[in-house]
């Protein structure tokens, strides 16, 4: 695990491992819940999904839609299955660890509905063409369209949206 963190310098360069990806912006303030401009959406080649709402937050999905990971307010989270593993760096000068907190009910239900949120709001700015493709990797003639039958694969799922448990190192 790496001692620092930085933020990525730019996600449309550095995410390779998303073979299909590309960058949108959105402007004004007019009826917007969330303060994102620019989001980085992509697939990887199973058909998993990354969404990007510039560093923080970000959710990553399996091909089914289902979330598998994400970093929200400086917390990572990772799936259990039936809940979400709140992980959080612990530092020192010899190392570094992480401390585990698996979120309770309400907490989280409060996490999927802040994540719908800023999905619905990616979604509308599709449907009301507020958004701006700034750039594009991609061999596929539409991303978009892509992307906003992927987003309504992740919103259909309601309640239970979290994939299988991403098990740890031995």
């Amino acid at each position: 695990m790496a001692r620092t963190e930085a933020d990525k310098e730019d996600l449309m360069v550095e995410a390779t491992a998303l073979m299909t990806r590309a960058e949108f912006g959105r402007g004004g303030d007019a009826g917007q819940q969330t303060a994102w401009r620019i989001v980085t959406v992509g697939f990887k080649k199973d058909g998993a999904c990354s969404v990007y709402f510039e560093q923080d937050p970000f959710y990553q999905f399996d091909a089914d839609g289902l979330l598998r990971r994400s970093f929200e307010d400086g917390m990572l989270f990772r799936t259990q299955s039936t809940t979400l593993a709140q992980l959080h760096r612990v530092r020192s000068d010899e190392q570094t660890t992480l401390s585990r907190i698996d979120l309770a009910e309400v907490p989280l239900d409060d996490f999927r509905e802040r994540m719908r949120v800023h999905l619905k709001e990616l979604q509308k700015g599709f449907a009301d063409e507020t958004l701006t493709m700034l750039r594009c990797v991609s061999d596929d003639n539409d991303v978009q369209s892509r992307i906003c039958s992927f987003l309504e694969t992740i919103l259909a799922h309601g309640t239970v949206f979290l994939a299988p448990e991403i098990r740890g190192k031995k």
